[in-house]
């Protein structure tokens, strides 16, 4: 039986040399080895050193070279459990029927209906989920390098406990020109997350890897994420809640931002107060 695509497409977590699939096992010249199951554990067992260089660069100048607008919905097909509509109707000029496509941090694999509408081939990691094609980490993603045309990290950058790593990981996986989009958090209250990303973040770490920013746009607002996430008393959250409304309702009520700003300076400012940041690059 032939081996599907992403199998055969496969490296060792440890030290990134081609894996061999026995019929009962799956290892690494390396020493790294695992059984050969439906659903392949490749988390990393003595993972190599790693050396990040630090690109030093002013995030807030490139903020002029950035669509800040919320995209056009031209995605209609079946919608995830986690609505992505906007991420692909975002992403959608890069994805081409039978690119291959990286769901990194699949959770419960929901983000398969839309990549399968699009006729996608898609493969599903994470760390620990139970519904993914593979179990992966991010850090150490067991893939060739220039495997996929497209990553997806839907609400996962903040999970990470190095994501500098997991963007060089991203980078390497990706082919030249290829996309990357998703969204982090920025002002959602703590959800077993570590590091939380501004715009000037997402810029400044995303160019780091090689991934150049070319749309930022705000997922929700982070009144609302309090009042929603945010471990409160049911009746402090309901307060936040109703600030928020009226905060929608009511943008006259800050004249100056209501009445004489551009249309990219208010989408900024929406922007600089999302609890969630949604984004697209494109790998140099």
């Amino acid at each position: 039986m032939e081996l599907p695509w992403f199998l055969r497409e496969l490296a060792c977590p440890d030290c990134g040399l081609d894996v061999e699939i026995e019929p009962l096992t799956v290892r690494c010249p390396c020493g790294f080895a695992v059984p050969n199951q439906a659903r392949l554990d490749l988390r990393p067992q003595n993972p190599r050193p790693r050396t990040l260089e630090v690109l030093v660069c002013d995030a807030g100048t490139q903020m002029d070279e950035v669509n800040v607008e919320r995209p056009a919905t031209d995605y209609h097909g079946p919608r995830a459990i986690r609505d992505s509509t906007e991420l692909f109707s975002a992403a959608r000029p890069w994805l081409s029927p039978h690119s291959r496509f990286l769901d990194l941090g699949c959770g419960p694999r929901d983000q398969f209906v839309p990549a399968s509408h699009l006729e996608l081939d898609y493969v599903g990691v994470d760390v620990d989920s139970d519904a993914a094609d593979l179990l992966a980490d991010g850090h150490s993603i067991p893939f060739r390098s220039h495997t996929f045309d497209a990553v997806l990290a839907y609400a996962v950058l903040e999970h990470f406990h190095n994501p500098a790593l997991a963007l060089r990981e991203v980078g390497r996986v990706l082919r030249p020109s290829g996309v990357f989009f998703g969204a982090v958090s920025q002002g959602e209250p703590f959800h077993a997350s570590y590091f939380h990303h501004t715009a000037w973040g997402v810029l400044a770490s995303f160019r780091k890897a090689g991934l150049r920013v070319i749309r930022l746009w705000p997922s929700f607002d982070t009144l609302h994420a309090l009042a929603t996430m945010g471990r409160y008393a049911r009746i402090v959250g309901g307060l936040i809640e109703m600030v928020h409304r009226i905060d929608r309702a009511m943008p006259f009520l800050a004249p100056r931002q209501f009445l004489h700003r551009s249309p990219d300076e208010k989408h900024i400012e929406e922007l600089h107060r999302a609890a969630a940041i949604c984004f697209v690059a494109i790998m140099d």
